[in-house]
């Protein structure tokens, strides 16, 4: 029987190492990709929670509640005085922008309840004193910036109009009702927000662009207003 060959012996090696090699390599290839799926897993909640984060950057929404403090005479007119008053608001806004500017659109509930002095419009007699309650809608439509401070402070400032319509008055004895207030206000709104992460303050300035009253002449209210709200 003949001896193997030494070439013959030397080329049964290398094909060994080379099935060796090409084994190796194999597995090298499956650990990586079993590395770079777990990546991936682990990657795609972080990227969905950046989307979802994101949303801020288009769409914002919340409620707030606020009250307003007159600034003007308390003589609404020559026969009508106002002894105090307490008003309180609440409602929700919707803004639809992109990173530093954005529109807004809210629906509002108000009460004006104020402690009246009337006095007849011919005669100039004391009619009586009477605390009357009138309730309103308002329709805010605004432009509100959005000016980043640092991470989650941001400063608001907005400007707009708000559209306030009378649905009630309470019943009284000095003829306070639809017939004489205005039932279709209109005022201009300026205001300045400050929000850290999703609670807000906000100070504002309110005009009326119609009269009090429909039925005589008196004065267009102006209005220091505090709100404090929640981004939801």
């Amino acid at each position: 029987m003949r001896g193997t060959h030494p070439t013959s012996q030397i080329i049964m090696h290398n094909k060994i190492l080379l099935l060796l090699a090409l084994f190796a390599f194999s597995l090298t290839l499956s650990a990586n990709e079993g590395d770079s799926l777990r990546l991936d897993s682990r990657s795609t909640p972080k990227k969905s929670l950046e989307i979802t984060n994101d949303l801020d950057v288009y769409l914002q929404y919340g409620f707030h509640i606020g009250t307003d403090i007159p600034l003007d005479s308390r003589y609404l007119s020559g026969y009508d005085h106002l002894n105090g008053v307490l008003t309180g608001s609440f409602g929700f806004y919707v803004r639809g922008g992109y990173t530093y500017i954005f529109g807004e659109v809210g629906l509002e509930y108000m009460f004006y309840k104020g402690r009246y002095e009337a006095r007849n419009t011919v005669s100039n007699i004391l009619i009586g004193t009477e605390t009357v309650e009138s309730r309103y809608l308002q329709v805010p439509v605004k432009v509100v910036g959005n000016i980043s401070l640092r991470k989650q402070c941001f400063l608001l400032p907005n400007t707009g109009f708000i559209y306030q319509p009378l649905i009630h008055c309470t019943k009284n004895d000095i003829s306070y009702g639809k017939d004489n207030l205005m039932r279709h206000q209109f005022l201009y709104h300026a205001g300045l927000a400050f929000r850290v992460k999703f609670f807000t303050v906000e100070l504002a300035y309110k005009k009326s662009l119609r009269p009090f009253f429909t039925d005589r002449t008196s004065i267009k209210q102006s209005y220091f207003s505090i709100y404090l709200g929640v981004k939801l």
